[in-house]
């Protein structure tokens, strides 16, 4: 069986890796369309993606990965996801533990129902 990936939603792409990734599919394989989800939080950088704004198959669409409404809308219009959407840093989950902890815990539960 051949699957064709032609469309792809790509959350965190306005971070490092997912920006690199944005860059690495537009050089290998530019008919494919994409549609990035980001929520612009300390990763995050717009300007990571300047250079495809406007441009022929890409979509920037502002947002949180969480809000499970809005990630199922753009599914519906793909043929896969890639998730880059993290909150990683140590630093970060040492000094709020609670909130990093929720944040996974809300994920786990609502995709688990």
């Amino acid at each position: 069986m051949t699957r064709s990936l032609r469309r792809l939603l790509i959350a965190g792409a306005a971070g490092f890796i997912g920006s690199n990734f944005v860059r690495h599919l537009r050089r290998t394989r530019p008919e494919v369309e994409i549609t990035v989800l980001d929520k612009l939080t300390y990763a995050g950088n717009l300007a990571n993606l300047a250079e495809f704004e406007g441009g022929p198959g890409f979509r920037f669409v502002h947002g949180d990965i969480c809000d499970a409404d809005l990630v199922n809308t753009l599914a519906g219009h793909v043929d896969a996801i890639v998730n880059f959407a993290a909150e990683t840093h140590v630093d970060r989950s040492l000094l709020a533990p609670p909130c990093c902890a929720r944040r996974r815990g809300d994920t786990a539960m609502r995709s688990s129902s």
